[in-house]
């Protein structure tokens, strides 16, 4: 697997960092594993996740909306 530093996501993604720790802070991210040095290190799970947020986002839904279909997809 793939593990990615936040600004290899953010550029890869095309997201800002600052939203990419928002959706952490928020839930809609799961908490990234943290290196030694304590530097989030994301996996497919996130980028795959954010993919789909950002596609949500772009279709106009909110995040409230997001959330939901995200929970559903969880189970």
């Amino acid at each position: 697997m793939r593990q990615s530093t936040i600004g290899a996501l953010a550029r890869d993604t095309g997201s800002k960092v600052q939203t990419i720790r928002y959706y952490e802070a928020i839930g809609l991210l799961p908490a990234p594993e943290r290196t030694a040095g304590n530097q989030r290190v994301y996996g497919r799970v996130h980028r795959g996740r954010l993919a789909f947020i950002r596609h949500a986002r772009e279709l106009g839904f909110p995040l409230e909306a997001i959330r939901e279909l995200l929970a559903l997809g969880d189970r």
